[in-house]
Formats: structure tokens, C-alpha cells, sequence
């Protein structure tokens, strides 16, 4: 029976690497990615600065424009009430460990009441223990918070969702994917952050609509990073409000 046993794992295991290869070597096209950084809005209204730590989910392969992406779109939503002055710090395959590295230093010299940590995917598809994910994701939330900022996390969507994924390593993303996600909802209750809901979106609109996926089928296209922004305004906005009020 354990030989039988065995045999199964490691024919499961053979088919996840399989799938795995095949997602990540299949030939797809290069897009180019993006710097959002911009100031917004007139230099009369009240100030926000407003700094980006992530990955490609910033940088955008798969959009026309940095005007396309997510967090632009916010920005310029915010500019219609305040001068905004947007500085993205992110870049494609990061990690949370290259955040701290490379990206958490030039943040808080920039000093920002505003900031979105947009991280986890690559932690998830490269195989990073979770307990070291959340152990770096609570000092970057710590010593953001410390400086006074606002800070706004991604959280980790269905990953599953990807079009290069089937099952079932689909299957198997999908649930590293939650658990990440919940590691970044402990580590905002630890430090009075907010996690965007990325998860009260539509799944299935996710599973099924391939206009939401850029060219390569990994990344997310400009209509994929309209449905971001909205759920990233209905998470900061109430914020925003009562950060204003206080000041």
C-alpha cells in the first residue's frame, strides 16, 4: 500500500512540474511595462504623496499606457480634490524580500501620508514559505505605519485565475493564493492597515472573460486593471475621507 501511495505523489508531483514548465517556458510576447510616477491635480489643493512598492501588477506589461494602469487610474481620481504626487518605486518579478531590499528605503525617504504595497503573487508562483512571507510583509507594514503613512495592501487575488494555469496546478495556485492573501489580512490587523478586497470581485468574470488578460495570458490587461482600481478606490476612499477630516 505505501509503495502504491508513493507512486501516486510522485506521479502527482510529476504532473505539477510538468504543468509548471510548461506555463512558464510556453514561448508568449514580450509587453512592455511602465513607470506610473506623475504629479496630478493643482498645487493649490491639499498635498498627498502617494508612494507604489510592488511588481508587474505596477508596472503594467499589457497596458498601452501608464494612464491604463491601476494605480493611475486612482491617482487621477484623487487629483480631481488634490495636488498628487505619485512616485512608483515597483518592479516586474518582485517579491516581498526585494521590496525590503530595494524598494522600502527610497519609500519612506520620500515620505508619504499614502501608501500602496501591491506584493505576494511572485511569493506565490516562486515558492516562498509562507511563514517568510508574512515575517517580511509585517516589516514592511511596520515601518511604513511607524512614519505615519496610510497603507493600502494589495492582498493576493485567485491566482487560479490565470489563463497560462490548468488543472490541476490551477488548483493548487489557487489555494497558495488564499493562504497568502490571509497572510496579508494578519499582518494588517497587527498594524491597522487596510487590505484591498480584491476577492469580493467576480471570479468567474476572472475565469471566463479573456479580454481581462493581456496578450501573454499572465498578466492583466487594461480593462483588468479598470476592475482594480475600482476595488482599490472602495477600499481607500473612506480612509481618505477620514484622514482629511483629522487633518
Amino acid at each position: 500500500m505505501r509503495r502504491w501511495l508513493k507512486r501516486i505523489a510522485l506521479a502527482s508531483g510529476a504532473v505539477l512540474l510538468a504543468e509548471a514548465l510548461f506555463a512558464l517556458l510556453r514561448p508568449y510576447p514580450r509587453l512592455d511595462e511602465f513607470d506610473p510616477s506623475i504629479e496630478l491635480g493643482d498645487p493649490g489643493n491639499p498635498t498627498l504623496r502617494v508612494a507604489v512598492l510592488g511588481d508587474s501588477s505596477v508596472t503594467a506589461p499589457g497596458v498601452a499606457a501608464a494612464e491604463e494602469i491601476w494605480v493611475s487610474r486612482v491617482a487621477a481620481s484623487l487629483a480631481a480634490t488634490r495636488h498628487v504626487i505619485l512616485r512608483s518605486l515597483a518592479f516586474g518579478g518582485a517579491r516581498a524580500s526585494d521590496l525590503i531590499a530595494e524598494q522600502l528605503g527610497p519609500a519612506l525617504d520620500f515620505g508619504p501620508d499614502l501608501v500602496f504595497l501591491s506584493v505576494g503573487a511572485n511569493d506565490v508562483l516562486k515558492g516562498v514559505p509562507i511563514w517568510r512571507f508574512e515575517r517580511q510583509l509585517d516589516l514592511l507594514v511596520s515601518e511604513l505605519t511607524s512614519e505615519g503613512a496610510l497603507v493600502v495592501q494589495s492582498g493576493v487575488g485567485d491566482l487560479g485565475t490565470i489563463p497560462r494555469l490548468y488543472p490541476p496546478l490551477r488548483n493548487l495556485v489557487s489555494c497558495r493564493a488564499l493562504a497568502f492573501d490571509r497572510a496579508h489580512r494578519r499582518v494588517a490587523w497587527r498594524h491597522g492597515s487596510t487590505v484591498v478586497t480584491q476577492r469580493t470581485d467576480d471570479h468567474q468574470v476572472w475565469y471566463e472573460d479573456r479580454g481581462l488578460w493581456a496578450e501573454d495570458l499572465f498578466h492583466v490587461s487594461a480593462a483588468g486593471h479598470e476592475r482594480w482600481a475600482g476595488v482599490t478606490l472602495a477600499a481607500i476612499e473612506p480612509l481618505l475621507m477620514e484622514h482629511d477630516g483629522s487633518g
